[in-house]
């Protein structure tokens, strides 16, 4: 769109076209057109491209925002969106060239203006989306540009003395007193053409669609010939291909759950469905949602009936945060390999149509014999890049399985060089490549694994299959975290107890007792006393033993522990700021219930047992009415939190995406607070090594959401880190746990380093080239 010499974008004739002016624009537009606004402009641009992100005008609106805020960067990102949906237009070349003298880049910028005839600056500001308002500044930038004055002229000049300019010394000139003679007139010249100025050229851009009736094909399919089924599934796939045309209106949206959607996230649902035809590797960086994009990928294909059966693989330690968001934001009910069913039935429990499996135990053959007996509509591949080897067992589960659609996702797809690229994209789009030897002639470069050649040609093929939105290309602005832990001194008799059990659990794992019932033990006396005594108080009544009965009462003795006066102390500060209190047992949540009640504390308790309203009403409550709510591991599923900015982990879960999941709640996109983390372990505690661990070895609580399971994937493939800080915490001697504790520190330093390697050597390979806009 060209703007006329001193129009403003909101003069230019909008007749008999469609009104875009949304409440953002209106705002930004008005903001540029006031003179006395110099700053600020940047925040109503984002604004208003969330509200309308394929708005090619408000796109190169924002642009000019950009610059007029001083971020050549983002003035760039914008163009680069308007770029890649519309034809470049002089405006989109114009302020191209700003940005590029921002950066100092000022001989591109004007080889730039000069190869568009934008070297005048009226031509200039005839398409400026800035208009009239800003042309002082746009003044300015062509002056740094062209080393040239070009003020803005004003409309008169005020009358004043004007100071002749001396000659130089000579003898005193003679003062003539003859009427000057006129000169004769000089032959006349022919009289050149009055030439017109240039019309200015117009681009019209107009958006369509291309829509195909299949009516006449389902008719002609209508009466099938014989009944074998052919010719209804025949038609049925031409029915599903009809659907297709409408995915630009996406059907999930109104099913979401307590989510609140971002533009690029629906973005890059419909460019899956459209454009990728549901196999693509959805690659954004961490924190973006790609699970939230997945569920709503899934969601749209069941409404539609495009799909009925779908299979999740992940890390075993995302099983349960997979079952909970398929749940409670998508109403997806899916069973796990969680399920009882798995050990009682196998062969029933993989025929189920909606399943969330740990990768690790589907590869198994056991259980791979039955995954490959059947077909899947969809398969959802989290943390995809340990498919990396397409020798592992893994690789070629997936490999093999009988799929329509697949996603696979992964922050970091590339780990150590680029045939883990090759490996998996050729899931998705078998051949694209070709051969892994032609691949390697083609697009590696020889002695350098990680670098490719032929760069371009590689980027166009992967554009076909992977979707990567990044941090800086969706203006996603984290709030910033802070995170404390208390180490409390353990009550009277508390320590005592506590080194009692630690020394029974080291017999009861000698003689080979379940590794889980032990971890139970050990957390529920991190816990509190009230879930330690009820903890130990079941272990008694399968053991004859009656020293455990006698520990059983230690525990109960105890009443009150150490965490508990330091959790009073957090709440009685700024006493009107929202708490969510987070516990893992259901004794530690009725025994702090008793607690705040006595010490007279308003609050909402918000547990798995309640019912939906319950639920819902207890949320409500928080919000509108009491300071604290006092939840169990589900506290606040598939609900908007974001009203609240600090967490309390009265307990600490041993699994640290549980830790990250309690801090999710409120630390997500949308926060526009800080966030406040408080930890509470009783000193001596295996819950005070597991946080000493995850925050000297890997700045835990300096992570953004979900990074923690991409570190800790690569630590061990086969065993949790649970699993791992157990068998550190069993050995016999002090001497033998600090060494294995000091070894799995340095095991946790090498994860953290081996993903900031990757985060950096994707960002160098892929850039913000697959981004959505």
């Amino acid at each position: 769109m060209m703007f006329p010499f001193g129009a403003q974008p909101e003069e230019v004739s909008r007749e008999n076209q469609p009104d875009t002016t949304g409440e953002p624009h209106r705002l930004l537009r008005a903001a540029l057109a006031d003179p006395d606004l110099d700053s600020g402009f940047l925040a109503l641009a984002e604004e208003a491209v969330r509200a309308q992100p394929g708005d090619g005008h408000i796109l190169l609106l924002a642009a000019t925002a950009a610059l007029l805020d001083e971020d050549a960067a983002r003035a760039q990102v914008f163009l680069k969106r308007f770029r890649k949906r519309f034809v470049e237009i002089d405006a989109c070349h114009l302020l191209n060239a700003l940005a590029l003298a921002h950066e100092k880049r000022l001989a591109p910028a004007q080889s730039l203006l000069e190869a568009h005839g934008l070297a005048d600056w009226f031509n200039a500001l005839r398409v400026f989306p800035g208009g009239i308002a800003r042309r002082a500044w746009l003044s300015r930038q062509y002056a740094r540009i062209f080393e040239r004055d070009t003020r803005v002229p004003s409309k008169r000049v005020a009358p004043g003395p004007v100071r002749k300019a001396k000659s130089p010394a000579k003898s005193p000139a003679k003062i003539s007193t003859k009427t000057p003679t006129r000169p004769k007139p000089a032959a006349e010249a022919p009289i050149a053409p009055i030439r017109p100025p240039p019309l200015p050229r117009i681009e019209i851009d107009i958006p369509f669609s291309a829509e195909f009736d299949f009516q006449p094909l389902l008719d002609a399919i209508e009466q099938p010939p014989n009944s074998d089924g052919a010719w209804h599934r025949l038609r049925e796939r031409f029915a599903h291909l009809a659907l297709a045309q409408g995915f630009d209106e996406l059907l999930c949206l109104p099913h979401l759950r307590g989510i609140e959607t971002f533009w690029y996230q629906v973005e890059t649902v419909r460019k899956v469905l459209k454009q990728h035809r549901g196999r693509v590797l959805l690659g954004d960086e961490v924190g973006l949602g790609k699970t939230i994009e997945a569920g709503m990928i899934l969601k749209e294909y069941l409404l539609r009936g495009i799909v009925n059966s779908v299979l999740v693989l992940t890390p075993a330690s995302l099983v349960g945060q997979w079952q909970e968001e398929l749940e409670t934001k998508f109403d997806i009910a899916c069973a796990t390999t969680h399920d009882a069913l798995l050990r009682s039935d196998p062969e029933r429990f993989w025929s189920q149509d909606r399943l969330v499996a740990s990768l690790a135990l589907a590869r198994r053959s056991e259980h791979a014999a039955h995954i490959l007996g059947r077909s899947f509509d969809l398969v959802i591949v989290d943390e995809a890049h340990h498919l990396r080897d397409r020798t592992s067992q893994g690789y070629k589960l997936v490999d093999a399985l009988n799929k329509r659609f697949v996603l696979l996702l992964s922050a970091t797809p590339v780990q150590n060089d680029l045939t883990e690229l090759y490996n998996l994209l050729t899931l998705l789009k078998p051949g694209i490549f070709k051969t892994l030897k032609e691949f390697r002639a083609a697009y590696m470069t020889a002695g350098k694994p990680r670098q490719p050649a032929n760069a371009e040609r590689l980027r166009e093929l992967m554009r076909g299959a992977m979707v990567r939105n990044t941090r800086a290309v969706v203006a996603l602005k984290l709030p910033r975290r802070h995170a404390v832990t208390i180490c409390a001194d353990g009550s009277d008799g508390e320590p005592a107890a506590y080194r009692e059990l630690e020394a029974a659990v080291r017999r009861l794992a000698a003689e080979g007792v379940n590794r889980l019932a032990l971890r139970h033990l050990l957390a529920a006396a991190g816990s509190s006393p009230a879930a330690a005594a009820a903890a130990v108080r079941r272990l008694s009544g399968r053991h004859v033993d009656t020293a455990w009965q006698a520990l059983a009462k230690k525990w109960a003795a105890i009443g009150v522990g150490g965490k508990e006066a330091a959790l009073i102390d957090l709440l009685r500060r700024n006493p009107g700021e929202k708490k969510l209190i987070f516990v893992h047992y259901r004794e530690t949540l009725e025994h702090l219930a008793a607690l705040l009640a006595r010490e007279g504390f308003a609050f909402a308790r918000f547990e798995g047992a309640l019912s939906g309203p319950a639920k819902d009403a207890a949320v409500a409550e928080f919000r509108e009415r009491v300071p604290v709510l006092l939840c169990t591991e589900s506290g606040g599923e598939g609900r908007n939190l974001q009203f609240c900015n600090t967490v309390i982990n009265f307990d600490v879960p041993w699994n640290p995406m549980a830790i990250e999941q309690r801090i999710g709640r409120i630390d997500r996109i949308g926060q526009q607070r800080e966030v406040f983390v408080f930890n509470l372990v009783t000193r001596g505690t295996l819950e005070q090594q597991i946080l000493a661990l995850l925050d000297e070895k890997i700045s835990m609580f300096e992570l953004v959401v979900g990074e923690v399971g991409a570190i800790l994937g690569g630590l061990d493939e086969d065993r949790d880190f649970a699993d791992l800080m157990l068998d550190a915490w069993l050995h016999t001697t002090e001497t033998g746990r600090a060494e294995a504790l000091e070894e799995l520190g340095r095991r946790l330093q090498g994860a953290r380093e081996h993903h900031e390697d990757a985060k950096a050597l994707d960002t160098a390979l892929f850039g913000d080239d697959f981004e959505t806009a």
